[in-house]
């Protein structure tokens, strides 16, 4: 396949440059355009290895990268990654470039160079790439700042489905992704990354500053314009903020800054200082600036700019297009500082932006669409709003210009729902202004009526609106409920739209960066509301126990005596039926975060925010919590179930979250002998009898001592008894119940049917709602016997107490699984590959499991591995080749 027809990769071939004519007036022009701040291109290195030149300045984090992606090449796995983390501006994606260069005759190299792509095409390319020529040789991919993870992880997936598709047999990797990642912190994201890792900061070692100091001086004779190579001079100087002010200051000396040719800097300046890689179009720039001097008409930019010129960078994007961005980030932001001392602010300069020609021709233009929108909205996790809004809203202490900018921007974008969303949120939560804020909020579902985070807004602004209300009056208590209700009811809307969208419904109108997670926010959102109205009603004097009662639904409304004090209160509340169904939404909402938070957590690397399980938790007890004595002795079901109930261990999930908070042997002892008494009732369902099974197992968990735990065969009995009560396509058929199957039966000639149905199951009761995230291991098959040969996660946990890596690091990386306790713990499945599928095998019975990690795969191989069982089935962690060593295989 020629390189020509790879529309998505630009290939470093091994001979390149080498049979090109190479002109000297364009060899020297190239350079000059990489040290002023261009990209760099393969041209730069080959030139750097002529006699006469200095070679490329290796940079001290090189070695460390070059060598990471040779160790990784050596791993018997599909596909690997590394990460290349770097400060803006400070030589990242060169550092990565130069690497490729390197390793052009060892691997197949070439550059995504376009980032829009759909994973599905790259990733038939890169493959494509690999068998090119006949020669199966791995592919080294540079991808440069695909901005959200989920786009690495979409591509990865995509990759491995093509090796699968197209049975590719390689015992090395087909593909190494160099993820090229621009971070203002590189130390904390490369120290807080899963996949391996390298990061350069803007800080230059005494070796580099040696190196830039002689390359200086090379440029210095070859050059006469050397001192506008201001992407070099910034790095040769530290990146010191008081070499770019002079820069800059001298930039804007004796110039007008109104002028045509400086407001043209200053759209870019704002551009960059806040959108990475963005930039305006060349012809419209040459537009904007002819429309001062006809007679400049054919003139480039460069010239017209004149001073200026030195500033700006002229480059063409992945579909041929020229456009203009600044040399630097430091120049662009010290410009937005140099253009606010002349008080010309950042909301000046984006309002004019705005209004220009620029947006006018934006048609034409997609790119600078999207780098607006980002400009405005994009925030970080520690911000509420975009940098931008938070620089105007500091910097330039106004709110009122931020909802300037916000307003023209929603007016004039009118089918972006994101905009009017970030506006109503600066409302609601800056200038709490509730009503704009539900006027902008209902504009931005107008917009994008299928997105339920876009919805999310108009609840969150009802939910703000009710807190800040006033409810001591009867009256404010009408206006309280009545808010409290439209937040419900917006949350509940969210609710229908989540479950209705997928992955592709949500992506971002301008940009791959897309939310593929189930959106919970307005389970959340009615579960915090439904708290709130319980702790204002519980407090109402003089209702205050009478209030907990009704809220729990012991006590109804006619049935409270009324008298002078309560009555008008008491008429309010009984025009507001919602509340006598707060508990049931409540039980609802809290069974769904069960089973969320137990079965999944947002990642391997990654746990759930603790204030999550708290509300949740908070919010369930307040509602269900009643007389309840702590230490039941009674053989009435309905009180065992309530405490049950109180300690939140009344479903699987539940149980199973008691062991994963290591609940103390004697609250477990309580909770399993008043799931023994329901057991022995006449009421008992089959979700009970699972629940009475899970429940023996994780007291032996706990407590393998107890008297108290049914034994295993007893268990087993039981089990069997429910499993042949299933009827055919019976919807109460539950995924739990063949996670059981699955952990206590372990293996039978029907474990291969248990297997197909959890994942039927599973796709039913719950990938809806789990897509993205990690499914958790709760169980390992041990070395034991009975039921000690169940291992909970938390037991091989502890095996590394004191270690200074973090468990979760120890899990990703594989670590765990060459610790001697846990090896002498867990016991090793014997197995085989078929057409990329891993089975465990036991004398004729062949399971099929699921791969940890798929790139462990290989096709048709004998391995073994040690087998865990979340609810979506069993899984093989730590698979492992007859005749490999372990480092190999992994």
């Amino acid at each position: 396949m020629e390189g020509d027809s790879m529309t998505y990769l630009d290939i470093l071939q091994e001979n390149e440059c080498i049979n090109k004519e190479k002109d000297t007036t364009a060899c020297k022009a190239e350079e000059e355009y990489f040290y002023r701040g261009g990209k760099v291109t393969w041209l730069n290195f080959y030139l750097s290895e002529m006699q006469e030149s200095l070679p490329f300045i290796k940079r001290d984090k090189y070695e460390d990268l070059n060598s990471l992606i040779k160790k990784q090449s050596k791993l018997s796995k599909s596909l690997v990654c590394v990460n290349l983390f770097h400060y803006p501006g400070c030589g990242g994606t060169t550092l990565a470039k130069h690497v490729l260069w390197d390793l052009r005759k060892t691997f197949k190299c070439a550059v995504l160079n376009n980032n829009f792509a759909k994973g599905a095409a790259i990733a038939g390319q890169v493959l494509d790439l690999f068998v090119n020529g006949g020669q199966k040789q791995t592919v080294l991919l540079l991808v440069d700042d695909l901005k959200a993870s989920e786009n690495i992880k979409e591509l990865q997936k995509y990759i491995l489905d093509g090796i699968e598709k197209k049975n590719i047999h390689c015992n090395s990797p087909v593909v190494i992704i160099l993820s090229c990642i621009r971070s203002e912190s590189p130390v904390e994201s490369m120290t807080t990354s899963f996949t391996d890792s390298v990061c350069i900061t803007n800080k230059l070692s005494e070796i580099e500053q040696s190196s830039f100091e002689k390359k200086l001086q090379e440029i210095q004779k070859s050059h006469e314009n050397h001192k506008t190579f201001y992407g070099f001079l910034i790095m040769r100087n530290g990146f010191k903020k008081s070499y770019v002010e002079d820069v800059v200051q001298e930039m804007f000396k004796d110039r007008q800054e109104h002028s045509k040719e400086a407001q043209l800097i200053s759209f870019l300046a704002l551009l960059n200082s806040y959108v990475s890689n963005s930039s305006l179009l060349g012809s419209v720039c040459e537009s904007f600036l002819r429309s001062k001097d006809r007679v400049h008409g054919s003139k480039p930019v460069e010239e017209q700019m004149e001073s200026f010129s030195g500033l700006l960078i002229r480059f063409k994007n992945s579909v041929k297009t020229e456009r203009v961005r600044m040399a630097h980030k430091m120049i662009a932001t010290q410009c937005c500082e140099e253009l606010e001392a002349k008080e010309i602010s950042r909301s000046k300069i984006t309002k004019d932006l705005l209004s220009s020609l620029f947006v006018k021709e934006m048609d034409d233009d997609p790119l600078l669409m999207r780098d607006i929108q980002d400009m405005l909205v994009t925030r970080q996790k520690s911000t509420k709003f975009s940098q931008l809004i938070e620089d105007i809203r500091g910097g330039e202490r106004s709110k009122g210009k931020c909802i300037a900018v916000l307003t023209t921007a929603a007016k004039l974008f009118v089918k972006s729902a994101v905009i009017p969303q970030a506006l109503a949120r600066f409302y609601y939560i800056i200038e709490k202004n509730y009503s704009k804020a539900s006027e902008w909020a209902k504009c931005a579902k107008e917009r994008n009526e299928n997105n339920s985070f876009v919805a999310d807004t108009l609840g969150q602004v009802y939910k703000y609106e009710m807190k800040q209300k006033q409810k001591h009056r009867p009256d404010q208590l009408d206006i309280f409920l009545s808010v409290a209700k439209d937040s419900i009811d917006a949350f509940q809307e969210e609710q229908v739209l989540a479950k209705k969208e997928g992955p592709v419904d949500l992506e971002n109108q301008w940009s791959r960066k897309r939310t593929s997670i189930y959106n919970t926010n307005g389970l959340f959102g009615e579960l915090q509301v439904a708290s709130y109205v319980f702790d204002t009603l519980s407090t109402l004097h003089p209702l205050q126990e009478e209030m907990k009662k009704f809220l729990r639904y012991e006590l109804q409304i006619d049935s409270i005596c009324k008298n002078d004090n309560n009555k008008q209160f008491l008429q309010i509340l009984k025009k507001k039926p919602f509340l006598t169904t707060l508990k049931s939404r409540v039980k609802i909402v809290f069974g769904f975060y069960e089973s969320y938070l137990t079965y999944s957590k947002p990642s391997q690397m990654k746990e759930e925010s603790g204030y999550i399980h708290k509300e949740v938790a908070d919010c369930f007890l307040k509602y269900t919590s009643s007389e309840c004595n702590s230490n039941v002795e009674t053989e009435a079901v309905d009180q065992n179930r309530k405490y049950l109930e109180a300690q939140r261990a009344a479903s699987f999930p539940g149980l199973l979250h008691c062991l994963s908070e290591r609940r103390d042997a004697a609250t477990m002892e309580k909770i399993k002998q008043s799931w023994q008494c329901i057991y022995n009732s006449s009421t008992k369902t089959k979700e009970d009898d699972l629940n009475f099974i899970l429940a023996n197992v994780v007291l032996n968990c706990i407590n393998p001592k107890s008297v108290n735990i049914i034994n295993h065969t007893e268990l087993e009995f039981i089990l069997k008894n429910v499993l042949s009560d299933e009827k055919e396509d019976e919807p109460q058929t539950s995924a739990e119940m063949y996670f059981l199957a699955l952990v206590l039966l372990w293996p039978q000639e029907e474990t291969k049917l248990y297997v197909e149905k959890i994942w039927k199951c599973f796709q039913n009761q719950y990938e809806l709602h789990f897509r993205s995230r990690f499914i958790v291991p709760h169980f390992f098959l041990g070395q034991s016997s009975g039921l000690n040969r169940v291992v909970h996660k938390s037991k091989i946990d502890t095996c590394f107490n004191g270690f200074s890596e973090t468990i979760n690091m120890l899990w990703h990386s594989g670590e765990v699984w060459k610790n001697d306790k846990v090896k002498k713990l867990l016991c090793r499945v014997e197995g085989r590959t078929e057409g990329y599928e891993v089975f465990a095998q036991h004398g004729k019975v062949k399971i099929r499991v699921q791969p940890d990690k798929r790139a462990d795969v290989r096709n048709d191989h004998k391995v073994s591995f040690f087998l865990g069982f979340s609810i979506k089935g069993p899984v093989a962690y730590d698979i492992q080749y007859p005749g490999r060593s372990p480092v190999e295989s992994k």
